[in-house]
């Protein structure tokens, strides 16, 4: 029998998992395994773009109702932020059956200990868990990683880990390719206890705030096999064989170009 605070994590019709797929380009799978839980980490971020074109463009708070986001994103073909990505990942993984909650997370990027403004999602198999989180704008990790604090996760863009922080708090590690464990960079803090969704509610209000770093400018970033893609205000940066180019935006119709041609995002409605 479900708990109040299981019966309130994220859980799609299996019509509404299925057109989810198809937006990543899986089919409906046999089996429920660590094979296919990375695939679908894999797919959603180079498929399913970080963007903030919601609080950025048509200024309003993020819905954090999943039949809402599941038509932004799935049959609207948007891309969303963490409140955003990470819920409907929940809601996807779960309705295919695999076991899993959201958790809370510290950002890490600046100095200072800040309230936990990102969610992220843990997801059982046995009694392993697996760090999956396709709502982060920053560097990603293109798999689920192990949080038993032992084992180092690798990705061809680097590797990573988790080392404890104090009781209930693991600090999530990455290691750039080519380099030693000493100059890892710790990238957020994670909570061990499940949150329930309305506990984000707060978190994402203030993230759609005129103060948030949300409302700034525009922010929108994709993986490919050469790294991420991404729009952070008027710059644009792309990556291929010969390595990363930054150009400038000098429009709004080039903007609207590189956004439908590169991350497959109709512009929304200006208010």
């Amino acid at each position: 029998m479900e708990s109040l605070l299981e019966k309130s994590f994220e859980c799609l019709r299996e019509k509404q998992c299925r057109s989810y797929l198809d937006r990543l380009g899986l089919e409906y799978p046999r089996h429920l395994d660590r094979e296919f839980l990375d695939r679908l980490v894999r797919r959603h971020l180079e498929v399913i773009p970080f963007e903030n074109l919601t609080q950025v463009v048509c200024h309003k708070t993020v819905s954090m109702d999943l039949e809402q986001i599941y038509e932004k994103i799935v049959l609207g073909r948007r891309g969303g932020y963490c409140f955003e990505l990470n819920s409907l990942f929940l809601g996807l993984v779960r309705g295919l059956g695999y076991k899993g909650y959201p958790v809370a997370c510290r950002v890490l990027r600046r100095p200072g200990l800040r309230v936990p403004t990102h969610r992220a999602n843990v997801v059982c198999l046995g009694e392993e868990e697996y760090f999956c989180d396709v709502g982060f704008g920053g560097i990603a990790c293109l798999r689920g990683a192990r949080m038993d604090c032992s084992t180092v996760t690798e990705t061809e863009f680097g590797s990573f880990f988790f080392q404890p922080e104090y009781k209930g708090w693991l600090n999530l590690w990455h290691i750039p390719n080519g380099e030693e464990k000493s100059v890892a960079a710790k990238i957020m803090m994670v909570a061990q206890i499940p949150s329930a969704p309305i506990d984000f509610a707060a978190a994402n209000a203030a993230m759609c705030g005129e103060d948030s770093i949300f409302t700034q400018g525009v922010m929108v970033q994709r993986m490919t096999q050469w790294g991420p893609f991404s729009i952070d205000g008027d710059q644009y940066t792309s990556r291929g064989p010969e390595g990363k180019k930054v150009v400038q935006i000098s429009s709004d119709r080039e903007l609207e170009t590189i956004l439908k041609d590169v991350f497959g995002i109709e512009l929304p409605q200006k208010v």
